[in-house]
């Protein structure tokens, strides 16, 4: 769960008018929240997911952006979930820039490849056992751990003064399109019952939906565009971005902490910017990619590994680039903005559909787990989809109750209006549905449309966790989300009465309702120590070797335990190629290509996973620990023979070999685009050049054939095998 922080100043209580004729400032930075190995991964709750190593860093990221007396900052987090109480603590770190508990806003990316262990109420930092454990493991609430909550806070506040340094004069714009075929509804039939379809689990079809499948899932891509000003001429540094997509296309068999497909999107999308903007290598640039209302969108049933959520993120960056571009067509330097912010206690209150209930209680159907991954109840029979009463019992309905969660989760959570321009954005403290999210806009729509608001942009999964929220419709099918609204049939309303009330007021100038009064720290606070130094040296054990593309290369050393020697901010494992006299950086492990993993013994092991164009020459690894520099041996990379020759209706293909799930992790196209062909045609040589086509057209003949090494992609890879073709 990544998180996405919006922050207001402007009077003592934040709702006085700015300056009408203020230019904007905006400003953005990130900080680095990846903790050390060994610990759990937040969001699968299993001791199968313990994180060994790193595929991606994880950071906070952050746009602020000024106008008059006012300040927002949209900060963004690689977590699975993440704790109000851990907001107020960071924020009141960075107390004197303008920031508090009440103009934060903060969302996450949702990655179930983030740490847990961090949060103030301690159900969320349980882990369940495998299964066949049922019985052999103590399945409790665990406290937060004094040494990871502290560095997650200090993080957060130190990405946000980052951004608020960077601050210059600029501008933004709102840009959207639609993202369609990569997400699913993962509990399609408690969607369908919101028109009165009841299908058991497993069943229903996405054309029994009124609007088909674009209507099952939330295909918006919403994106604030963020300029500054520099030397005379706008330059891009990044945007908040927002769409709805779990992450857990990575699953927990991957032993590495991983951002998941938003890393991938995030990372994509800041490059591309880079490039369009000839962004100066000073100048930070940041995709703050909040997840939105995915509680019950996914791509992590189709999808599986890293590789694939490469590509996921690949397809989420380019909706983002064509939604930036879009908004580079009504920037503004004089926004609107404005922001309302309360907190709301789940306490028994009524709704125009029934009553909330006043205790936190978890469903027997949240015991079987999602479709991405079930549970170990699942697996012994105790836990299903679809298990419910045969009649409402109280404000519960028809959930069949297992764990009353009083004191162990939040009663009381924020929520906040904030407009921007022509867009409202509301947070939701928790993972709402599709369903939930479509009620929610409706609600906020016709409150504040009337007032110049266009869209409005959820920020899930933000300022608190609650779990789930879904409709009551959907809550009554009792699916895995159901199972996990805590506080009954009828919480989503109050979830959608409260925004719509702060937009009202927002849009009219009224203040916002009195907050409850409520500690969301559960008695947690930042006291631990740092993490420490590491290791004063490295001593090498094992050297690389020769390897070709698409191929991995190793390069192991001793060290300090459990990834204590890697730097905060900085890379740690480089790879390096030597051009003429000197070594220039290829890759490192702030991307996507390199693993790396430490044990408690100090035992380290990093692999690169060579790309399809890397160049042939000589390389070596380069460490860079707190303490200590080390470098491997030279190891040479060479084109590989790995493409296999597909003919297809006259046509010929080069294809490359599928990632192997949780082996390989970098996404590799499915064929070659460009390259050239020889065919022995009867006899005769014919060369068939392409120079981005997919598609190699086939000479005629009796008998072709193209024979081992005689077909090559652009990068100068071959094929193994011989084919003939007739």
């Amino acid at each position: 769960m990544l998180v996405a922080c919006v922050a207001l100043l402007s009077s003592a209580e934040g709702y006085a008018a700015g300056a009408a004729d203020a230019r904007v400032y905006v400003g953005v930075g990130r900080a680095d929240i990846t903790p050390l190995t060994g610990g759990y991964k937040g969001g699968w709750a299993c001791s199968c997911a313990q994180a060994l190593g790193q595929h991606t860093r994880l950071y906070a990221r952050v746009v602020v952006i000024k106008e008059g007396r006012r300040k927002i900052a949209l900060v963004a987090e690689d977590l699975s979930f993440l704790g109000a109480g851990m907001v107020r603590d960071a924020v009141a770190i960075v107390k004197r820039r303008g920031f508090s508990e009440r103009n934060v806003i903060d969302s996450a990316t949702h990655t179930h490849g983030s740490q847990t262990g961090f949060m103030n109420f301690g159900t969320y930092n349980s882990v369940l056992p495998k299964s066949g454990h049922l019985t052999k493991f103590n399945i409790t609430n665990t406290a937060a751990d004094p040494t990871l909550y502290s560095f997650m806070v200090r993080q957060l506040a130190k990405a946000i003064a980052r951004a608020d340094d960077d601050l210059a004069p600029g501008a933004v714009g709102w840009g959207h399109t639609d993202l369609l075929r990569v997400t699913q509804n993962r509990s399609l039939e408690a969607h369908l019952a919101n028109y009165g379809i009841k299908e058991p689990p497993g069943t229903g079809n996405v054309n029994q939906d009124p609007g088909g499948y674009r209507d099952t899932i939330d295909p918006s891509v919403d994106v604030l565009r963020v300029d500054r000003l520099r030397h005379g001429r706008r330059v891009p540094v990044g945007m908040y971005s927002a769409f709805a997509d779990h992450g857990t296309v990575v699953k927990p068999t991957f032993s590495y902490f991983t951002a998941d497909h938003q890393g991938a999107a995030e990372r994509v999308v800041e490059a591309t910017v880079r490039r369009a903007g000839h962004v100066p290598r000073s100048q930070d640039v940041v995709n703050a990619f909040a997840d939105s209302d995915a509680g019950d969108m996914t791509a992590g049933i189709v999808h599986n590994g890293p590789a694939q959520a490469e590509w996921v993120g690949r397809r989420e960056a380019d909706a983002m680039m064509k939604a930036w571009r879009a908004a580079g067509r009504s920037m503004t330097a004089h926004p609107a903005l404005d922001l309302r912010w309360t907190r709301v206690c789940m306490c028994g209150q009524g709704t125009s559909d029934g009553a909330t209930d006043s205790t936190p209680v978890i469903g027997q159907a949240a015991g079987a787990g999602s479709e991405e991954l079930r549970t170990i109840f699942y697996d012994e029979g105790l836990a299903r989809e679809g298990d419910m009463l045969p009649a409402d019992v109280g404000p519960q309905g028809d959930k069949v109750q297992s764990v009353r969660e009083s004191g162990n989760v939040p009663q009381a959570i924020p929520m906040a209006a904030v407009r921007l321009g022509n867009r409202m954005i509301v947070s939701i403290p928790g993972e709402a549905t599709v369903g939930v999210g479509k009620m929610v806009r409706r609600a906020v729509i016709a409150v504040s449309g009337g007032a110049g608001i266009a869209r409005v942009v959820i920020a899930g999964y933000a300022d608190e966790y609650l779990s789930y929220w879904t409709t009551p419709a959907e809550y009554e099918r009792q699916h895995y989300e159901g199972g996990f609204t805590l506080y009954g049939r009828t919480a989503s309303l109050v979830l959608r009465d409260t925004l719509a009330e702060l937009a009202r007021r927002l849009v009219t100038g009224k203040p916002p309702p009195a907050p409850y009064a409520y500690d969301p720290n559960e008695g947690v606070h930042p006291t631990g120590a740092g993490y420490g130094l590491g290791a004063k040296k490295g001593k090498a054990s094992m050297q690389p070797k020769p390897v070709g593309r698409l191929g991995h290369v190793a390069f192991s050393w001793h060290g300090g335990a459990n990834g204590l020697d890697r730097p905060v901010d900085r890379p740690f494992v480089t790879v390096q190629r030597r051009a003429g006299r000197r070594w220039r950086r290829v890759a490192d492990d702030l991307g996507m290509q390199i693993v790396w993993s430490s044990d408690s013994n100090g035992g380290y092991l990093a692999r690169w996973e060579v790309p399809l164009s890397a160049r042939r020459g000589r390389y070596r690894f380069l460490v860079t620990a707190k303490r200590y520099r080390l470098t491997s041996r030279t190891f040479r990379v060479r084109a590989a023979a790995l493409i296999h020759a597909v003919a297809r209706g006259g046509r010929l293909l080069l294809r490359y070999p599928h990632a192997v799930i949780d082996q390989d992790w970098t996404y590799r196209p499915s064929f070659a685009a460009g390259g050239a062909v020889t065919f022995l045609v009867d006899g005769r040589r014919f060369v068939v050049h392409e120079s981005r086509a997919r598609m190699f057209a086939i000479p005629a003949g009796a008998h072709v054939v193209v024979p081992a090494g005689g077909a090559r992609d652009r990068y100068g890879n071959t094929n193994a095998a011989r084919l003939v073709i007739r």
